[in-house]
């Protein structure tokens, strides 16, 4: 089943509350971890990560955390899941030869199919803000090109 990881939820979830906050309010992982139950260590582990991205800015000090790194309508869903799992991938041979392992690689019969899925996949993702995916009424008409 193809689905997203808990920290690509976390992730996720984190971005979409610092989008509801007053512009430049700098969020803790300990609040948003405690507001949402979410483990401390796997949000601030998902954070550090975002950050790294730059998706989200770390501030430092005693009254440190994040804060979104740009407006939410310039943070597509493709970049947040890549910077948190990697390349986007439905089967392994569509992120790279060297990252498969498959014994029918010399002999596939669906690579070519797949890479065509694959960016129609990663345009859909990258097609959806995470101010779309703040706004339901947005959301209602997000579709499958």
């Amino acid at each position: 089943m193809l689905r997203l990881s808990k920290k690509s939820e976390y992730g996720i979830i984190a971005l979409k509350h610092m989008l509801n906050q007053p512009e430049g309010a700098i969020i803790r992982a300990k609040d948003v971890a405690s507001l949402y139950n979410i483990p401390l260590e796997a949000m601030a582990k998902t954070l550090q990560t975002l950050a790294r991205s730059g998706i989200v800015k770390s501030c430092q000090g005693a009254k440190g955390g994040y804060v979104l790194g740009r407006a939410g309508d310039q943070i597509s869903l493709s970049e947040i899941i890549e910077s948190i799992e990697g390349p986007l991938g439905i089967v392994d041979c569509v992120v790279g030869a060297s990252e498969c392992d498959c014994v029918q690689l010399e002999n596939c019969n669906i690579s070519d199919s797949f890479q065509v899925i694959q960016k129609q996949f990663k345009l859909f993702l990258a097609g959806i803000s995470l101010a779309d995916i703040n706004n339901e009424m947005e959301m209602q008409h997000v579709v499958w090109h």
